[in-house]
């Protein structure tokens, strides 16, 4: 096995033209791989360069951080031997500043401080390595976007929010804690990675906040990627069924990537995860139904945790 069964981006701009979320990823002959996602953060980024075609710094940024992770993987520089996450760092911060000398027009005094960045974008990226039965992951991330797998078990999110109050995924959903830190053109930022090995099957999921971030539980989140699985004949049909179940929630640009390892066809895949999607159904989306108070959905996300933030 060389690689995913499946792998999916479902992504959506919210403007045409003005989106400011990307991802990358690719897949070799060498048992390893990656995904990735990356949202270019529109307000301390909201700045318009006429050297990158007056795009924002935002939107440069997200398609930037892109570029790198995917010349950083053909490179053959996710190695898994511990140096990675510095490495990438260090090419990110170079490529970022050689951008900014680019574009960058402007002298004299910077706006500074929490509010305004140059280029800011987070990054949620997944590097896979197969290992017969199961897999070494590698996480890196710098802001909200998150880092998940999901296995028989269910979601479980690996990444920490890079923000300034300690809250968790229920908590975080209702204040959208302000982000500590962002990948962005000065280079002082930080970029954070976990290792874990993961018993095979499951999927490897990056997503921007924009896939998860508007709906009510996290438990909606892992619900929508299973039953829009469940509604799927192809990858090409799970990848336009998932969107069209985040477009009508969500109030941004968004980007979910998902790479399946150790099942072989959308058949097994769907047998597989089967029994799950109808175990988050009845115990937690029915039981919530369309009326629940904030009480339930406290109580429901309560037993949901321990296993969503199991690793």
């Amino acid at each position: 096995m060389t690689g995913p069964f499946i792998v999916i981006c479902s992504e959506r701009e919210k403007l045409a033209g003005l989106g400011e979320d990307s991802f990358s990823y690719s897949f070799g002959t060498e048992d390893t791989g990656y995904i990735s996602v990356f949202d270019g953060c529109g307000g301390m980024g909201a700045k318009k360069y006429p050297k990158a075609g007056n795009r924002s710094g935002a939107r440069v940024a997200s398609k930037l951080a892109a570029y790198v992770t995917d010349n950083f993987y053909e490179d053959k520089q996710f190695r898994f031997d511990g140096t990675d996450c510095q490495r990438l760092k260090e090419c990110l911060t170079n490529e970022f500043a050689k951008m900014r000398n680019t574009i960058e027009t402007e002298t004299g005094a910077k706006l500074g401080g929490d509010l305004f960045k140059t280029m800011p974008t987070t990054a949620s990226i997944a590097a896979v390595k197969i290992n017969g039965s199961s897999i070494t992951c590698e996480y890196f991330w710098a802001g909200d976007s998150r880092g998940y797998f999901l296995d028989k078990d269910g979601l479980c999110q690996v990444t920490k929010d890079d923000i300034k109050t300690d809250e968790d995924a229920f908590t975080n959903l209702r204040s959208d804690g302000r982000m500590s830190n962002v990948i962005h053109a000065e280079g002082d930022f930080n970029l954070n990675t976990r290792e874990i090995d993961i018993d095979l099957p499951a999927m490897v999921i990056a997503s921007t906040d924009g896939g998860f971030g508007y709906y009510g539980t996290p438990m909606d989140f892992e619900y929508i990627i299973l039953s829009s699985l469940m509604e799927s004949e192809s990858p090409e049909e799970w990848e336009n069924r998932l969107s069209e179940l985040i477009i009508p929630v969500t109030g941004d640009d968004f980007a979910v990537s998902i790479a399946v390892y150790g099942l072989y066809d959308i058949a097994g895949c769907k047998e597989y995860f089967k029994e799950r999607c109808q175990f988050i159904k009845e115990k937690y989306i029915d039981t919530a139904g369309e009326n629940a108070d904030e009480d339930m959905l406290l109580r429901l996300w309560q037993e949901y945790k321990p296993g969503y933030y199991r690793r």
